[in-house]
C-alpha cells in the first residue's frame, strides 16, 4: 500500500447505539462514519471515547453538516493527528496547533524557494537544498528525482569530504522521488533504511535498498539518471532542519539518521511524522487520518518532532551560505 497523501475512496455505513438522539439523519450518518473510520484506522486512538462523547453530544440537535464539519477541528486535536483533517465542500478542518516556535526569515522564503539548490562551499564540502514539491498524484517521481541527482553530480567530485543537506524548506509533498534521488547517501548496501509501524506496532510498511535497488512499500523506484562519480563510503553528512520542515520532509530526514557519519543541526521539524490515508465519508466529504507512524533503520518510533542532535534556532541566510549560522556549524562538524 502506498503510504502518502492521497485520497484514497472508501465507504463504511455504521450503525451506533446513539443513532436515536439526532435531530438531523444526515448528521447521524456522518457522525456515524466518521467515528467508525476513526476507530478502524486512526494510529493513535487514546481519546476515542472522548470524542465519540463529545460529537455525539454537540452533533445532536444541529441542523446541517455545515454546522458540523467545524467541530471536526477539536477531533483532530484529540486525535493528536497535524498531519489528518475533515474535508468537505474544498474546505479542510483539521488541527490548527501553532508551532513552539517560529523562523520568519524562513517563513518568507517558503514561497520564493522551489527549485533544488547545489553548490561547493569551501572546496571540500558540497551543498544540496532540496524544498517540498507537490507531486501528490506520482507524475513527477522520475523528474524530480532526476533533478535531485543531476544537481549532486554539479557539486560531486574527489575534492568533496562532506556533505550538507538543507531540508529547511522542505514543507512535504511525496518522498519517494526524494528518496530515490539520495539513495546514494542513504546505504550502498542491502539495508531496511525505515519503514512505517500502526497502532499495534506491528509494521505496516519498509523503505529498503535490496540488490542496489530502491523498495519503498514493496514498490521498485529506478533512477533514470546516475552519478557520474561515486560517494565516497560513509562520508560525513550534516542535516540541515527547521520548523517547516514537514512530512516528506521529515521522512527524508529519518531515512538518513542512523547512518555513519550523519548529523542533524538546526530546529526541531515540524511534527508530521505519520504516513496519512484518505477515507470517503459522502459524496461531499472525506477525511484523512494519520494511520501509521515513521520508524528509521533503527527502528525507533517519531511519534513527533525530529529533534536536531545540534541545536541552532534562526540565523538563517540563503542569499550567503558562509554567513549561515546553520551552515557554520554544520562545516565546523564536517571539519573534525
Amino acid at each position: 500500500m502506498i503510504k502518502s497523501f492521497l485520497f484514497i475512496t472508501f465507504l463504511i455505513f455504521y450503525t451506533s447505539s446513539f443513532s436515536q438522539t439526532f435531530k438531523n439523519d444526515s448528521i447521524r450518518s456522518f457522525v456515524e462514519t466518521s467515528i467508525k473510520l476513526i476507530r478502524s484506522n486512526a494510529v493513535d486512538t487514546s481519546n476515542i471515547e472522548l470524542i465519540e462523547s463529545k460529537l455525539y453530544d454537540k452533533a445532536k440537535d444541529l441542523n446541517s453538516v455545515s454546522d458540523l464539519v467545524p467541530l471536526y477541528t477539536e477531533v483532530f486535536e484529540l486525535l493528536n493527528d497535524r498531519h489528518g483533517g475533515l474535508k468537505y465542500k474544498g474546505k479542510t478542518y483539521g488541527w490548527n496547533k501553532s508551532s513552539v516556535s517560529a523562523n520568519a526569515y524562513l517563513k518568507g522564503k517558503l514561497k520564493t524557494e522551489k527549485s533544488v539548490v547545489s553548490q561547493v562551499i569551501d572546496k571540500k564540502t558540497a551543498y544540496i537544498r532540496i524544498p517540498g514539491n507537490d507531486d501528490f498524484s506520482f507524475k513527477k517521481v522520475d523528474s524530480i528525482a532526476n533533478d535531485i541527482t543531476t544537481h549532486i553530480n554539479k557539486v560531486n567530485s574527489a575534492k568533496i569530504k562532506g556533505w550538507i543537506i538543507d531540508l529547511r524548506v522542505n514543507t512535504g509533498g511525496n518522498m519517494y522521488p526524494i528518496l530515490l534521488g539520495l539513495k546514494a547517501f542513504i546505504s550502498s548496501d542491502n539495508i531496511v533504511f525505515g519503514g512505517f509501524r500502526n497502532s499495534k506496532g506491528e509494521s505496516s510498511g519498509k523503505w529498503e535498498i535490496k540488490d542496489g535497488k530502491m523498495l519503498i512499500d514493496g514498490i521498485e523506484l529506478d533512477s533514470k539518471t546516475q552519478l557520474k562519480i561515486p560517494l565516497k563510503k560513509d562520508i560525513p553528512i550534516v542535516i540541515l532542519t527547521s520548523c517547516y520542515t514537514a512530512s516528506a520532509g521529515e521522512m527524508t530526514a529519518i531515512s538518513l539518521i542512523g547512518r555513519k557519519n550523519t548529523y542533524i543541526v538546526g530546529e526541531s521539524t515540524a511534527d508530521y511524522t505519520t504516513a496519512v490515508q484518505g477515507f470517503r465519508i459522502n459524496n461531499d466529504a472525506g477525511i484523512n487520518l494519520s494511520t501509521d507512524y515513521v520508524v528509521d533503520r533503527n527502528s525507533k518510533i517519531y511519534k513527533s518532532s525530529i529533534q536536531p542532535g545540534i541545536e541552532v534556532l534562526q540565523g538563517d541566510n540563503l542569499e550567503n551560505l558562509k554567513k549561515d549560522k546553520k551552515i557554520m556549524k554544520a562545516m565546523q562538524l564536517l571539519k573534525r
